[in-house]
C-alpha cells in the first residue's frame, strides 16, 4: 500500500502535520518522545477498515512548526484539543503510546468534553521520577532542572547520537534542540491520584515484556481510573504496536466500538 502524503493544519499558534485516512469514526494516535506519526505505519493498516485513522506530528518532530520555544505536556494536550476542532470533529477517540500516552492522559484531563474513548500504551503516570532513574536519563533531567543547556545538550547527545553528527555538530540543530525541549516536556508529569478524574472508558495495553515502563504502571493507571479495562500482551515490550500490530487492532476496535462519540462522556 503506498504511503499517504502529510497534510498540514494550522492549530492554534502553530501548524501542524497529519495524515487522515480510513472510515468511520476519528481515532486519533498520538505517537511516543522521539518518533513521530510514522511510529503507528503498522497499527493504522489495521485500524482503517473501522476508523478514520488520524496520526500527526507533535512539536518538534516532522513538518509540525510552532515556535522553537518550550513547552508542557499540558500545550501539547491543547495542541490535540485544536487539531480535533480544526479537523471539524466535536470529539474524537485517542489512542497514546508511550510519551504520547502522557499527552492522551493530559488531554483526558483537560478536555472531556473534546474526547470519546481512550487508548494508553506503554504508559506511566510519573515515568521519569527521580527514584525510578538512573544514568543518563537521570543526568539528562538534572541539567534540564538547573537550566544548565550546554550539559544537557551534551547528554542528549549521548543518549540519542542520531541528533548530532559524526563531527560532533548539530544535524538539523532544530530537531536535537527540539528533542531537548520534549525531553524538558516531561518535568513535572505527574497524574498519580488525579486519573479518577477520567471519565471516558478506558483500555490500557502492556507488554509484559517491557523492560522501558514497568507492568505495575500500567496496573496503577486501571486502577485509579473509573472504568478502565485491561489488554495484557504476552512475548511483547515496549513497542507493542509494531510488535503486535493486527491483535493490538483487534482488541482496539472491538473495544472503541461500545463507545459512542455521540454525546459527551459523563
Amino acid at each position: 500500500m503506498a504511503e499517504a502524503s502529510a497534510s498540514l493544519v494550522r492549530t492554534g499558534a502553530g501548524v501542524t502535520s497529519f495524515r487522515a485516512e480510513g472510515a468511520g469514526p476519528p481515532l486519533i494516535l498520538v505517537h511516543g518522545l522521539q518518533i513521530g506519526q510514522e511510529l503507528f505505519d503498522e497499527l493504522r493498516v489495521h485500524l482503517e477498515k473501522s476508523f478514520t485513522v488520524i496520526t500527526y506530528d507533535q512539536r518538534d518532530r516532522g513538518s509540525t512548526a510552532f515556535e522553537p520555544s518550550a513547552y508542557t505536556t499540558d500545550d501539547l494536550a491543547d495542541d490535540l484539543a485544536a487539531l480535533i476542532e480544526a479537523l471539524g470533529f466535536a470529539r474524537a477517540h485517542v489512542l497514546g503510546a508511550s510519551f504520547g500516552g502522557m499527552v492522551a492522559q493530559a488531554f483526558a484531563l483537560r478536555h472531556a468534553d473534546r474526547l470519546g474513548g481512550l487508548v494508553l500504551g506503554a504508559s506511566s503516570q510519573a515515568p521519569f521520577r527521580r527514584e525510578r532513574i538512573a544514568g543518563p536519563v537521570a543526568d539528562l533531567l538534572i541539567a534540564l532542572e538547573s537550566g544548565d543547556e550546554h550539559s544537557a545538550a551534551a547528554v542528549l547527545a549521548q543518549l540519542v547520537p542520531a541528533a548530532t553528527s559524526a563531527a560532533g555538530t548539530s544535524m538539523r540543530a532544530d530537531r536535537g534542540d527540539g528533542l531537548m525541549r520534549r525531553f524538558a516536556a516531561t518535568r513535572g508529569f505527574d497524574t498519580r491520584g488525579r486519573l479518577g478524574a477520567i471519565v471516558a472508558r478506558t483500555l490500557v495495553i502492556h507488554g509484559r515484556d517491557d523492560a522501558a515502563v514497568p507492568l505495575d504502571d500500567a496496573l496503577s493507571m486501571v486502577g485509579e481510573i473509573r472504568s478502565a479495562d485491561a489488554l495484557l500482551l504476552a512475548h511483547c515490550g515496549h513497542s507493542w504496536e509494531n510488535e503486535h500490530p493486527a491483535r493490538a487492532a483487534s482488541a482496539i476496535t472491538a473495544f472503541l466500538s461500545a463507545v459512542s462519540l455521540d454525546s459527551v462522556n459523563a
